[in-house]
């Protein structure tokens, strides 16, 4: 454990489930140990931290039956500890060092966190990396430069080449100032579609109306950059996403400029491998990406997907059918999953 009394008492009191598992805290005075998440609210001074639930039992502590302690999975909690090692490292940790500081051996580290998460212990670190970064900018404390580098970059040129999704840094700061971004409307069985990239790949997918409606939301979402409508320059783009949405033929090469939070990232990595056809609850996708209490965090991620259909979060519905919800209006969302079946029941006959 990688951490000292004070941080495991922060994450205490914020009650931050993502390191269940990484430590655990024993009260002295009821005689338990619980998970960091739990809502018991203990005083300091009767408060000990113990890197596993073991060495809790063995100072005569029993597991706390409110949050129940034992029950964290220990690929869960392998995938937690590893999160926590990496958010407290100001560079990107090396899987050899992830590795040792988790006490597993690499290749384990790896392959558990990749079938947990979606995404490598690389990718989270990088995801890290720019959140902090992000935050730096948003600040507007200190020059570009500085940021970057404070955030732990080792030069600027690494900060623009070493993103998961590849958005500019512009787009943080300077409301897209200064990017260029085409885009074009196609016609889709469910309505008009709006496509618009970079150079780097597609930035935004949305269903709109009309032309105007495109140029608004465009607009909102990067208010200086250049937006130009020039369906010429996506002719392949925009087969690929026409094929996608209307035949269901997913397209792996498509590339994509988006700028996502490191938990974004988990969601829509997990919601590009549900199958076509089939639908997964927030409850499942939370699970899947090792934070089985963020459920409200999942279905806001789906709520702010900047690429509809291509981040299918069509095909993740609430457990309760009567507070389904989509960004692009419900009775779309049906269509779309009527349709998927149809096309997989077809697929199979």
């Amino acid at each position: 454990m990688n951490l000292d009394a004070n941080q495991c008492w922060d994450i205490m009191q914020r009650r931050d489930s993502s390191y269940d598992g990484v430590f655990f805290v024993g009260v002295r005075t009821t005689g338990i140990y619980c998970r960091p998440s739990c809502s018991a609210r203990p005083l300091r001074k009767n408060v000990d931290f113990f890197q596993d639930s073991a060495t809790a039992r063995a100072s005569g502590l029993r597991p706390c039956l409110r949050c129940h302690p034992d029950d964290i999975l220990p690929e869960t909690a392998l995938v937690h500890a590893v999160c926590a090692y990496i958010d407290s490292q100001q560079q990107p940790p090396t899987l050899a060092a992830i590795a040792e500081a988790v006490t597993y051996s690499s290749f384990y580290v790896n392959r558990i966190f990749k079938k947990q998460t979606g995404i490598t212990p690389r990718q989270y670190a990088a995801a890290r990396q720019q959140e902090r970064l992000s935050g730096l900018l948003r600040s507007d404390s200190s020059s570009i430069t500085t940021a970057i580098l404070d955030a732990g970059y080792a030069s600027v040129g690494n900060a623009y080449y070493a993103q998961p999704f590849g958005m500019s840094l512009r787009d943080v700061r300077r409301g897209g100032a200064g990017l260029h971004i085409d885009y074009a409307l196609i016609e889709t069985t469910y309505g008009l579609l709006c496509v618009a990239q970079t150079t780097r790949g597609i930035c935004k997918v949305f269903f709109v109306s009309k032309l105007s409606d495109a140029t608004t939301q465009l607009d909102a979402a990067f208010p200086k950059a250049t937006c130009e409508h020039r369906p010429e320059a996506l002719t392949d783009v925009l087969e690929a996403v026409q094929s996608l949405t209307n035949d269901h033929v997913a397209h792996t090469e498509i590339r994509l400029d988006i700028r996502v939070t490191a938990f974004q990232m988990r969601v829509y990595e997990a919601l590009r491998r549900i199958p076509i056809g089939s639908t997964r609850t927030y409850q499942n996708v939370a699970d899947e990406i090792g934070q089985p209490r963020s459920t409200r965090a999942v279905a806001q991620a789906c709520a702010q997907n900047p690429l509809a259909v291509i981040i299918p979060c069509h095909r993740v519905v609430h457990r309760d059918a009567t507070r389904d919800g989509y960004r692009w209006g419900v009775a779309r969302k049906q269509a779309l999953l009527a349709a998927e079946r149809i096309h997989m029941q077809e697929a199979t006959e």
